[in-house]
């Protein structure tokens, strides 16, 4: 009676302690499941960013010419494809309203075809309200920057750039500069090269670019008519320490160039989010989304969604409003909302703010520094006489912020850390805290140094473990042998070994599977799956074995956290962070020693 006792108490205290370890795993699925839910307002119709005659339709991958004209014939539409490349790639139709058909009718029809996978009206989204540009190009009469005994680029306006400063450029480059990542660009176009639509931009000549697409004229060139987008990419990758102009804040990475915004800085939903699907079929690590609209728009909702699952980090702007409530596609929960702070360190005037901000960065604030407040980059603009006029120019707004974030995601990107949850917490981990409410500045400030070295750990310390591994097999074989040779029994300590290994690999197999941000990546942190199988009544050998395991895994635990790189939330606190790490370690050790003295009984 007593053994059962003890017994019962011992699956009490197990099941409690179970309980406090899986506890931000179940807060995270709550987490979700709240966010998940919540509906989204959009504020009064407006004509400036709908067009209520004109349908788009996100078909389903393989959809052929006969199945769009035989749902066009169904619903009474004429059905075509958006560009040149929607049927062999992206699946993007749209159509034109007829005078007298229901346009709610329409849509739910459409939503009900099986070969459709999204359906709505035609948004427009525009490059973000008043980020106004310096009337000539700004002033190189500044103080030297601060002599900081690091490498600086030999570019001779480098100096202005107190955005570089902010975001620690200089210290990250030590780290990495963007090798062999894909920024997809998608915004007015970029200046990127001569063609008979346009010139490269003079600072772009050592610029690295993949093909691109203009699906506003629907051709292979995705020249810049506007200016916007070349400014964005200048931040991103601009040719550096080449002796001119100034220097891009990922500038080894490759820029991808989309245009999806016309001379006049709009564009369609559709268009945008067949951009978003050519890039993530293309090749793109990150996406960035310098622009904004007041209304969701489900394919674009579906292109986002679409692109992350194919693991491409996609940064947007929150917006220019001024006021509380975030616009789209940053809105959405795949996208990563970038707010915009100036030279102080203060949220920009300007700057949208919301619950969906993840992060803020220099963007530039001309109130508070005049021109010199800017963020300047080499574009090309249009003078007014029909020309574009190529020179470095000071803009502001969270445009400007956005691609400062896209670049540091491409120094995580370059290395080795690839899926976007990851990427994301990287970014809000290591961001610079700040005193402000969290809806403006989310995790707080970019901090291009810390993320690049965090980010070095988390794909170091995966690669570590890995070799660790290997280790443990070649010893656990010479002591195998060692023991053959001496004729002792069960020679090979293979299985024991075997669980050890499982428990240091199985979190980053689960981060890889499942998304850093998934409830499955910190259950296997939590080392609730082998106190669950022990729970379920394990034998002697089952009970060693998932000790091993559980010791494995609260070793990945203790040195994630040691390096900072455990998979909770952003802005979980070191006081918070370490007793749930204490209690996993314990329950580990404890796990072992209870397996190893019930094989020994």
């Amino acid at each position: 009676m007593g053994e059962k006792s003890g017994s019962r108490s011992l699956r009490w205290m197990s099941a409690l302690l179970l309980a406090a370890a899986a506890t931000p795993t179940l807060l995270t699925w709550q987490h979700q499941a709240k966010e998940q839910a919540l509906p989204a307002t959009p504020p009064a119709v407006a004509s400036d960013w709908v067009d209520t005659n004109a349908l788009e339709v996100q078909m389903r991958p393989g959809t052929t010419n006969d199945d769009l004209a035989d749902l066009s014939k169904k619903l009474h539409l004429s059905l075509h494809w958006n560009s040149e490349v929607s049927q062999q790639e992206t699946d993007v139709a749209d159509a034109d309203l007829p005078a007298g058909m229901d346009r709610d009718t329409e849509l739910a029809a459409l939503r009900a075809d099986s070969r459709v996978e999204a359906a709505d009206v035609v948004h427009f989204f525009h490059t973000p309200q008043d980020e106004m540009v310096a009337s000539h190009p700004i002033s190189t009469d500044v103080k030297p920057a601060e002599d900081t005994g690091r490498w600086k680029p030999n570019d001779p306006r480098y100096n202005e750039q107190w955005n570089f400063r902010m975001v620690k450029a200089e210290e990250a480059w030590e780290s990495t500069k963007g090798e062999g990542a894909i920024v997809a660009v998608i915004d007015t176009g970029v200046a990127y090269k001569d063609t008979k639509k346009g010139r490269r931009a003079r600072d772009f000549a050592d610029t690295q670019f993949v093909e691109g697409y203009d699906f506003v004229n629907k051709d292979a060139f995705p020249n810049d008519d506007q200016g916007h987008g070349t400014h964005v990419a200048g931040t991103i990758a601009e040719s550096t320490d080449n002796n001119e102009g100034v220097a891009g804040l990922a500038y080894k990475c490759k820029i991808m160039p989309l245009k999806v915004l016309s001379a006049t800085g709009s564009g369609s939903s559709r268009d945008i989010a067949e951009a978003v699907r050519w890039a993530a079929d293309h090749g793109a690590n990150v996406i960035n989304m310098s622009l904004g609209g007041p209304f969701p728009d489900d394919l674009m909702r579906s292109a986002c969604a679409y692109a992350k699952k194919k693991g491409v980090a996609i940064i947007c702007a929150a917006g220019n409003s001024g006021r509380e409530g975030v616009g789209y596609p940053a809105g959405y929960k795949d996208c990563i909302a970038v707010s915009a702070v100036g030279p102080d360190g203060k949220l920009s005037f300007y700057s949208t703010w919301g619950k969906e901000v993840a992060i803020a960065a220099p963007g530039g604030d001309k109130q508070k520094g005049g021109d010199a407040g800017g963020i300047l980059q080499n574009t090309m603009m249009p003078d007014g006489n029909g020309t574009m006029e190529d020179d470095y120019f000071a803009f502001q707004g969270t445009s400007m912020a956005t691609p400062h974030v896209a670049a540091v995601a491409a120094l995580i990107v370059s290395q080795g850390v690839k899926d976007p949850d990851e990427i994301k917490n990287i970014l809000q981990k290591s961001a610079q805290r700040v005193e402000g409410p969290k809806n403006q500045y989310g995790a707080g400030i970019l901090n291009a140094a810390a993320a690049a070295q965090m980010a070095g750990h988390v794909s170091g310390d995966a690669t570590a473990r890995f070799w660790l591994v290997v280790a443990l097999f070649a010893g656990c074989y010479l002591v195998g042998k060692a023991r053959q040779k001496s004729g002792t029994r069960n020679a090979y300590p293979f299985w024991g070994t075997a669980a050890l290994a499982l428990g240091l690999l199985l979190p980053d197999w689960l981060t890889h599977l499942f998304g850093n941000a998934s409830p499955w990546n910190l259950a296997a942190h939590s080392i609730l799956i082998p106190g669950a199988l022990l729970l379920l009544g394990a034998e002697k050998t089952e009970k060693r074995l998932l000790g091993w395991m559980a010791f494995g895994m609260s070793l990945t635990l203790g040195w994630e956290f040691l390096h900072g790189t455990t998979p909770l939330g952003a802005e979980v606190g070191l006081w918070q962070l370490l007793p749930w790490v204490a209690v996993n370690g314990l329950i580990g050790l404890g796990m072992l020693f209870a397996g190893l003295s019930a094989t020994r009984d």
